[in-house]
């Protein structure tokens, strides 16, 4: 255990081992359907807890990488759940331009109020508050969680037109640029960056992050976190057979980084649960392939 001075500690006071210490989250009442992904968070990696404090602490972005389904999106609702923190979150994709993180201009609006003669004089009626504006400013003075997922997907200009508002914090309003929205002091975002990888980032945004890798899980992982989502619906020998197989699959697929994601796991293993299906019989055959293989190269498809 890494003994420093935490920031974030996803462990109750007192510590301890149990699986609510590990994920921060009551167990699932399997009456009331299991947790969604985003609902519990299995923090049993002390450099993932470090990598967040030295990112709390240095006022830096966490830049986070890993193959998909490793659970990098899902860190961050779940920093903002232990911290008590607002969460705001934005899925980057081609079209995305670095104002759509700061503000949107609502040209419809506008149209709307000119045609129907109720145009607003005050042009700042228009704009709409992105996920980085939201956590500058917060109107409820509450610190934020802000997720800014797969920035690789973005233009590569993208990333390196957020240095400033990232560096500084702050960055001019679009309709008076001697007015900026400034995060206070004490009131600062934690921004969590996610990658899959899939194009290099610049140097200098990369300079600019506390940057932390994800690994594929661990035997010992998995069966974490299914206990943690399915509470008293978890079947240890079963989440054992299933997650061995999924640890089996890395060995044959072409690359071992594109295998079975956690929340494939999960899939399969409440289908399991629910459809009272066991690894070994045909129905297990057909349902691995469905959940699982999903025409990766390397695994049989259904015959």
């Amino acid at each position: 255990m890494l003994q420093y001075e935490k920031e974030f500690d996803p462990a109750p006071e007192g510590g301890g081992s149990s699986s609510d210490a590990r994920t921060g989250e009551a167990e699932t009442d399997s009456a009331a359907g299991y947790a969604a992904d985003d609902e519990v968070y299995v923090f049993d990696d002390e450099r993932v807890v470090l990598a967040v404090n030295v990112a709390l602490k240095t006022g830096r972005p966490l830049l986070l990488f890993g193959p998909p389904g490793s659970g990098k999106s899902s860190l961050a609702p779940n920093v903002a759940r232990v911290l008590g923190w607002n969460y705001h979150a934005h899925v980057v994709t081609a079209r995305t331009e670095p104002e759509d993180l700061l503000w949107r201009f609502d040209a419809l609006k506008r149209l709307n109020d000119a045609q129907a003669h109720k145009l607003d004089a005050d042009i700042s009626t228009y704009y709409v508050k992105g996920p980085l504006w939201r956590a500058f400013a917060p109107e409820d003075g509450v610190r934020s969680v802000v997720l800014l997922d797969e920035i690789d997907k973005a233009d590569p200009d993208l990333p390196n037109s957020l240095l400033g508002p990232l560096g500084s914090l702050s960055f001019p309003v679009p309709w008076d640029d001697r007015v900026s929205v400034s995060a206070e002091p004490g009131e600062e975002p934690f921004v969590v960056i996610t990658s899959n990888d899939e194009r290099e980032l610049p140097r200098p945004f990369l300079r600019r992050c506390v940057v932390y890798e994800f690994g594929p899980p661990s035997h010992e992982h998995l069966l974490r976190v299914a206990a943690s989502h399915l509470g008293k619906d978890y079947d240890e020998h079963l989440t054992g057979q299933v997650a061995d197989y999924i640890l089996s699959v890395r060995d044959v697929v072409a690359d071992p980084a594109a295998g079975p994601s956690t929340a494939e796991f999960l899939d399969a293993l409440k289908a399991c649960r629910r459809l009272g299906v066991t690894p070994g019989t045909k129905e297990w055959d057909m349902l691995r392939t469905i959940t699982l293989h999903k025409r990766r190269e390397g695994l049989e498809p259904l015959g």
